[in-house]
């Protein structure tokens, strides 16, 4: 049983029919599920739902929790897999859908005053096509890579954190976190950044 475990009592008191320590419990982690969640979809919307279904599943869930590991380590699972659901179906295949550059723009994109201590907008472009070209090739690295890289260096978990949310050895999180990042920087270079 973990009891340094910050999040056990709110678990304790949903598991004895205390529905306001759902609320509690989603103010804690809700931020840092829904991003961690956008890491693995390609749109804000898509994040949001799955994020709040996150919680749903939890909460009808909660009576097969064991303390055996922390709360938000079973949360983060319950995310994960959720992720991998939604890579898995049709609707994520749409949305990968790529759009023509001869679309029209939405109305504002791309707008808004240059305030002072900015970057150029040349520069901000080119840093957003920079990070725009990350984030598609962080997601399309195969899960097993993506999932360890996603954990240990955009949600700053330890090796051993990761290891214990997908079930794999700190030294095979190690390896895979390498291996995604050797992968990223070769489809970055293709990519000419």
């Amino acid at each position: 049983m973990i009891s340094d475990d910050p999040d056990l009592g709110f678990v304790q008191a949903l598991k004895a029919g205390q529905d306001q320590a759902l609320t509690a419990l989603m103010d804690r982690h809700r931020q840092g599920i829904f991003h961690f969640v956008l890491r693995h979809v390609p749109n804000e919307a898509d994040a949001l739902e799955l994020a709040a279904e996150v919680f749903v599943r939890a909460y009808f869930r909660i009576g097969s929790f064991e303390p055996t590991a922390r709360f938000v380590t079973w949360l983060y699972q319950i995310a994960l897999n959720l992720c991998r659901d939604h890579a898995r179906s049709r609707a994520y295949r749409d949305s990968l859908q790529t759009i023509s550059a001869d679309a029209p723009a939405e109305e504002g994109e791309g707008q808004g005053p240059i305030r002072a201590g900015e970057r150029d907008p040349l520069e901000q472009t080119e840093r957003r096509e920079e990070l725009d070209a990350l984030q598609k090739a962080i997601r399309e690295l195969p899960p097993d890579l993506k999932e360890p890289l996603i954990l240990t260096a955009l949600e700053g978990y330890s090796q051993a954190e990761a290891a214990d949310l997908l079930g794999l050895s700190q030294k095979a999180v190690g390896m895979k976190v390498y291996r995604a990042r050797k992968l990223l920087l070769a489809r970055m270079d293709k990519m000419g950044f």
